[in-house]
């Protein structure tokens, strides 16, 4: 890779990290000489003073914090005509070429077309800036009507000072806010500052730029997140430093492989607006559905493993196939600018060579991909090409929407041709030469699909005298050590690595292992180690910073001390208390091992007293947000490539970075196994009734991510299976559920095959407590909570048919037996309600069990969903 392509990319990620030292001056004291004599170089000058004193805030952390960077930053290390320092904060003050490569990615980043940025220019902020806070993008957002005010005083919330954790993510009313004087402010930027040069000294790899790089981005992330990228005059504070920072790297990136592959580096062709320089280039995976839930095989044969590993695969593949793609491209990490659930999003030149190399790449990955999964998965990339002025145009047939909805067009577009027929349609070639009945060439058991590997005869992972194809020991690989190891190494193929590793590498490029600690110095020397992650959840609610944190590993509930208590233990054994059934049950759960679907079932039951009670299931819950594409193109006000990308992270913490950590530390929830969750959806299973109490903690607690915003809205779907059910099975049926719930206009949740809005859901969890209260005080018995369920349906039918006679349309005769239903229900509440009591607590009981009837009217057949579940606790 070109190395001044580095040089451009960090100096532009770096580009307003003045703006966080300048707000933190309590810690970070700058000698006014240094800024007196940097002024003239790094500040516009306006009104007889010099304008954008972070700009040399920039040089001072550059020239201050040196020895914390890599060597090559030094001042006499990386360029003689455009040294770092100047190239990062010469940005308001541009003078040389490449200082107008990141000039220009700053304004177009920040949406700001050139007539725009000279009035910023020249702008001087009155107000206080330590105390103003990052607004959230999703209060603002509305897709079909604009908002009735919209100032920095009409918005409610503000997220809080503090780096990026699970329970931080959340917005918090400004309230808290409003009582901060200006020595409150300024010390919450200096504890946070102080932490991030902390974190930043401890930043493994410095002597490896590409993946100090990484890492320093994730730093980034974390700390200045929730800081607000601009706080000057009008503008809007909903942009985050952070996402600032990579979009401008990652513009500027562009801009200079652009000008340096058509040989025009000349100041007047940087700062044009009409120039096609730019390539917006989207990856999206296909068949996600398929891959992960594959049928072929023995259908519970390391299911659980399988599943992990293939689910963990997907975001394995569109992370390095992104990269993949950057790296031919010439490109950093930072020009990544979206990349979650499938899907990435990069920013790249426009040229010749770019255009090529997509083809090439696009043609690669697919190859290697048919070749393992016969066409049931494949990548399709598309591209539009863009200009400055279509990233910042206000003309309604121009500007941001309209490139990105053209973006999303493109993309469409490929799902109609995933793949190349010429080359690949019809039957595999030597398909069925690849098998005969020996062990080394059987069919795989685990997928069905392929051949068995010698290589993998007898691995440990897949068990004595068992047989699989190198992509299923892979994934049960991969499936096994994600609950072990908290780390993983992407290498290049020829690193030498004497754990475990993948059999078969990923396009044939990537090597994945999880077991590379003792070798990562000589890995890192050889240039062979090309990633190192820190996946695991954030324990005690802190991310990992000495390395790149990726939020692409789910939470699986394992053994604890706690299943080894005499109740634990007779749960698990509930309906088979023998003593093979006890010795196997210690032979096969060790501490730290993932719990068993038949475990997790288990966990669904209610203990009272000593007797266990409830129904042994696994619930399936599957949820994402309503209308997205619509939100991202729509409900921005002003949506600039910044926003898009500050909405898009912020969305996808909410399932990737939020909801593992609250599964890891709820002990309500910590049964529940996730199968996936990030982007915008999340498939979990757990026990069936922990899952129907999570959908509505989900329904809330997303509710309040998004401040409340009744234009952004969830969709779920649960099933209730028996844990011996096939995985593709449950997951359809589960799928079926969701696509009921959006087909009742969304923001709405299915269960027991009915569908009802969130609203009435929390209103049947309601009169589900109620319904329990009666029993426990012995006021109905199990005949009328049966007949409770009998009488729904009648309700339901009785409700169909008194539409029918408005409609004008004749009634059956048998059908009048539903109209009935009131008169059968009061006759059934005397005889079964309160049978133990007697006179007026017998009519007071009556009568409080008359509700029912209203119920009845109101829900009819979803009555099933709070007698369901009552009745299966009850089992």
């Amino acid at each position: 890779m070109n190395d001044t392509v580095y040089k451009i990319a960090i100096a532009a990620f770096l580009h307003d990290i003045g703006k966080f030292a300048e707000r933190a001056r309590g810690h970070f004291h700058v000698d006014p000489e240094f800024i007196n004599n940097h002024a003239n170089l790094y500040q516009p000058f306006f009104n007889g003073r010099h304008t954008h004193k972070h700009a040399v805030y920039t040089a001072a952390f550059i020239d201050h914090i040196e020895k914390f960077l890599p060597k090559k930053f030094n001042k006499g290390n990386w360029g003689l005509d455009d040294n770092f320092m100047n190239l990062a904060a010469g940005h308001h003050n541009p003078v040389t070429p490449l200082q107008w490569v990141i000039a220009i990615a700053d304004r177009v980043s920040s949406g700001f077309d050139r007539d725009e940025f000279e009035d910023y220019n020249k702008e001087i902020g009155f107000r206080d800036y330590k105390k103003t806070r990052l607004l959230t993008l999703f209060e603002g957002i509305s897709p079909d009507e604009q908002r009735k005010e919209d100032s920095l005083e009409s918005y409610k919330f503000r997220y809080p000072l503090k780096e990026l954790s699970p329970s931080n993510i959340f917005p918090i009313d400004k309230e808290e806010y409003m009582l901060l004087d200006g020595a409150q402010a300024s010390k919450e930027y200096d504890e946070l500052f102080l932490g991030f040069i902390a974190a930043l000294e401890n930043l493994h790899h410095k002597q490896h730029i590409p993946l100090w790089f990484e890492h320093f981005d994730n730093l980034l992330m974390i700390y200045a997140s929730h800081i607000p990228a601009a706080t000057v005059g009008k503008v809007v504070p909903d942009v985050s430093l952070y996402d600032h920072s990579k979009t401008t790297s990652a513009l500027a990136s562009a801009i200079y492989l652009y000008h340096l592959q058509r040989k025009t580096m000349e100041i007047e062709k940087i700062r044009d607006y009409e120039d096609k320089k730019f390539l917006l280039v989207t990856g999206d995976f296909y068949g996600i559905q398929n891959f992960i839930f594959t049928e072929g095989g023995s259908a519970n044969k390391a299911v659980a493993k399988l599943l992990r590993g293939r689910s963990f695969a997907v975001s394995l593949i569109s992370e390095l196939a992104a990269d993949m793609l950057c790296r031919e491209i010439g490109l950093t990490n930072s020009s990544i600018i979206l990349n979650a659930a499938g899907k990435f999003t990069i920013l790249a030149p426009n040229t010749k060579e770019t255009r090529d190399k997509i083809t090439a790449v696009e043609e690669e990955i697919n190859k290697r991909l048919i070749g393992m999964f016969y066409g049931e998965v494949s990548l399709g990339i598309s591209f539009i090409a863009a200009a400055c002025n279509d990233f910042v145009s206000k003309e309604k047939e121009k500007g941001f929407v309209h490139l990105w909805d053209s973006l999303a067009k493109e993309s469409e577009k490929k799902k109609y041709n995933k793949i190349n027929l010429e080359k690949y349609g019809g039957v595999v070639d030597d398909y069925l030469d690849q098998f005969n009945n020996d062990l080394d060439k059987k069919l795989c058991p685990f997928c069905g699909k392929r051949p068995s590997s010698p290589e993998v005869e007898s691995d440990v992972l897949v068990g004595k005298d068992e047989s699989a194809c190198k992509i299923c020991r892979d994934h049960i690989y991969i499936g096994t050590f994600l609950v072990k190891e908290p780390k993983i190494a992407i290498t290049t193929v020829d690193a030498e690595i004497y754990g475990k590793k993948l059999k078969e590498p990923i396009f044939k490029r990537y090597q994945v292992s999880f077991d590379v600690t003792g070798k990562l110095s000589e890995l890192v020397n050889k240039g062979q180690l090309l990633k190192y992650w820190d996946i695991s959840i954030p324990k005690e609610g802190r991310i990992a910073k000495e390395i790149t944190a990726k939020f692409i590993n789910g939470y699986v509930p394992v053994y604890t001390k706690e299943d080894e208590t005499e109740e634990a233990i007779n749960r698990l054994l509930h309906g088979n208390k023998t003593e093979k059934a006890k010795n196997e049950l210690f032979d096969m759960r060790n501490e730290d091992s993932p719990k068993m679907f038949h475990d997790i079932a288990k966990m669904s039951l209610n203990k009272k007293e000593d007797k266990f009670s409830g129904v042994e299931a696994l619930g399936v819950l599957k949820a994402d947000v309503d209308n997205l594409a619509l939100i991202f193109s729509c409900g921005l006000k002003r949506i600039t490539l910044s926003r898009l990308a500050t909405m898009s992270r912020q969305m996808n913490h909410y399932f990737s970075v939020y909801l593992p950590f609250i599964l890891s530390t709820n002990k309500e929830f910590k049964d529940i196994y996730t199968v996936f969750a990030g982007g915008d959806d999340l498939f979990l299973i757990g026990p069936w009734n922990k899952i129907i109490d999570f959908a509505l903690f989900l329904k809330n607690s997303f509710e309040n991510y998004v401040c409340g915003n009744k234009k952004i809205t969830l969709s779920a779907g649960i099933s209730v299976n028996k844990p011996g059910e096939p995985i593709p099975s449950i997951s359809e049926r589960a799928e079926d559920a969701l696509k009921k719930s959006k087909g009742n206009e969304r923001n709405s949740i299915t269960l027991f095959e009915e569908t009802v809005k969130w609203e009435e859901f929390e209103k049947l969890n309601d009169i589900k407590k109620t319904i329990e209260s009666w029993i426990e005080n012995s006021f109905i018995n199990n005949a009328m909570l049966l007949r409770l369920n009998t009488f729904s349906e009648m309700a339901r039918y009785a409700k169909e048919l008194k539409e029918l006679f408005e409609a004008g349309e004749g009634i059956e005769a048998d059908d009048w037996e539903y109209l009935k239903w009131r008169a059968l229900f009061k006759y059934t509440l005397v005889r079964n309600v309160g049978k133990h009591l007697k006179g007026a607590e017998k009519d007071a009981a009556i009568q409080e069990a008359e509700n029912a009837a209203v119920w009845l009217e109101d829900y009819t057949s979803a009555m099933k969903i709070p007698v369901w579940q009552v009745i299966y606790n009850r089992r």
